[in-house]
C-alpha cells in the first residue's frame, strides 16, 4: 500500500531511459539500446501483456524530426528496470542532422503501459471535469483555459472515448539558428537537462499555412493549450486523416499544464489535417480528482453494511496489530486483499 501511494511515480509510465549502446545502420536509421532504471514497483507494464507496452520518445526529439520505435522489450520487475531496443528514424533534413548528435548516454524516452482496464470508455467521465479545478486552482481538464472546452469534442468511438482537438490555422517551422543549436542539445540530452522550451525559441509560427504533408517532412501543428490533470492522453494514429502518422511522442501525462499544444506528424497526404484524436487512460484512484458525489458505486457500497463488513474481513491477521487502507472508489472495496492494507 505504501508503494501504491508513491507521489513520485505515475503507474502507467516509467522514468526516462538513456542509451547504453548505439549502432548507426545508415544515415536514415540507428539502433539504440535504452536502459531504464528506478521503475516503480507499481508500474502496470510489469503486469499486462507486452504488446500493450510502448516506447515513448521525448517530444523535444520528435519536434526535431526524430521518431523512436520500440522493437524489443525486457522488463525486470525484481530489479526495477527495463531494457528496450529502439529504432531511431529521422524525418526531414533537420532530423537527419539531429540523428548524428544522438550519442550513448543520451536520455531519449520512456515506456507507456496502455492498460485496457484503464481506458476511458464513457465521455461523461471526462465531460464532468470541464470547469472544475484542483485545490490550487489548476484546471482538471480544459482546452484554452479553465472553462475552455468548445474546441474539445468528445465522442465514443469503437467503445472508447475520443477527443478531437481542433488545430489552429498554420504550422511551426524552424529558423536557420536551429542548426547551430543541435550540438548544445546533444550535451543536454546526456545531462538530461530540459530543453523543450529552448527548442521553441528556434521555431516560428506561420499562420494560415495549410496542414497537408509531404514525404520526408515533419509537420508541427498546434492546438489551443491543453490542461489535463485527471487522465493520460494518447494520440490515436488510426483515427488520423489518411496518410498521416504521429511520432511515438504521443502520450500526454496528467501533469500537462498548458504545454500539450504541439503535435508532430509525418507521412504523405494532400488532404488537410483539421484535428488531433486523443484517447484517455485513467489515473490511480487516489489521483483521479473525481468528486465524492460522482462516486456512485462508492456511495452505494458505503450504504450497504454487508459490503463494509466484508471489506473488514480482508484485513491482515493478527487484528491486534492494526491496519488501515485508503479507499476512494467502489471497486476498491469490492476487490480488497490483505496486501492492500498497511
Amino acid at each position: 500500500m505504501e508503494a501504491y501511494l508513491d507521489p513520485h511515480h505515475y503507474d502507467l509510465v516509467t522514468p526516462d531511459g538513456s542509451i547504453t549502446n548505439l549502432t548507426a545502420i545508415d544515415d536514415k536509421t540507428a539502433e539504440a539500446v535504452v536502459f531504464i532504471e528506478n521503475i516503480s514497483s507499481v508500474f502496470v507494464g510489469f503486469e499486462i501483456e507486452p504488446e500493450f507496452v510502448s516506447f515513448n520518445i521525448k517530444s523535444t526529439l520528435a519536434q526535431l524530426g526524430i521518431n523512436g520505435i520500440g522493437q524489443e522489450y525486457e522488463l525486470d520487475r525484481k530489479n526495477h528496470c527495463a531494457q528496450v531496443k529502439v529504432t531511431l528514424k529521422p524525418i526531414g533534413a533537420i532530423g537527419r542532422q539531429m540523428l548524428k548528435h544522438i550519442k550513448e548516454g543520451a536520455v531519449i524516452g520512456k515506456l507507456f503501459a496502455a492498460d485496457e482496464r484503464r481506458r476511458v470508455r464513457d465521455p461523461f467521465y471526462l465531460s464532468r471535469m470541464f470547469g472544475r479545478a484542483d485545490r490550487l486552482g489548476n484546471p482538471l481538464l480544459s482546452l484554452g483555459g479553465l472553462h475552455g472546452s468548445t474546441d474539445l469534442i468528445l465522442e465514443k468511438v469503437e467503445g472508447r472515448t475520443v477527443a478531437y482537438l481542433t488545430l489552429q490555422h498554420g504550422k511551426l517551422e524552424y529558423e536557420e539558428s536551429i542548426h547551430g543549436f543541435l550540438p548544445t542539445l546533444e550535451k543536454a540530452l546526456i545531462s538530461d537537462h530540459p530543453m523543450r522550451e529552448i527548442v521553441g525559441l528556434h521555431q516560428k509560427w506561420l499562420p494560415h499555412v495549410p496542414h497537408n504533408i509531404e514525404e520526408d517532412e515533419i509537420l508541427l501543428v498546434r492546438t489551443l493549450p491543453l490542461h489535463i490533470r485527471t487522465v493520460y492522453g494518447r494520440v490515436v494514429n488510426e483515427l488520423l486523416s489518411e496518410g498521416y502518422q504521429h511520432t511515438t511522442a504521443n502520450v500526454l501525462q496528467p501533469d500537462t499544464a498548458a504545454s500539450g499544444d504541439i503535435y508532430e506528424l509525418f507521412g504523405e497526404s494532400k488532404r488537410e489535417l483539421t484535428d488531433i484524436p486523443l484517447e484517455f487512460y485513467t489515473l490511480e484512484p487516489y489521483r483521479e480528482h473525481v468528486f465524492f458525489k460522482d462516486r456512485d458505486q462508492l456511495l452505494n457500497n458505503l450504504e450497504d453494511p454487508s459490503t463494509l463488513f466484508d471489506a473488514f474481513t480482508t484485513a491482515p491477521q493478527p487484528k491486534k496489530n492494526g491496519a488501515a487502507v485508503f479507499i476512494v472508489k467502489g471497486s476498491q472495496l469490492d476487490n480488497l486483499k490483505a496486501k492492500d492494507w498497511t
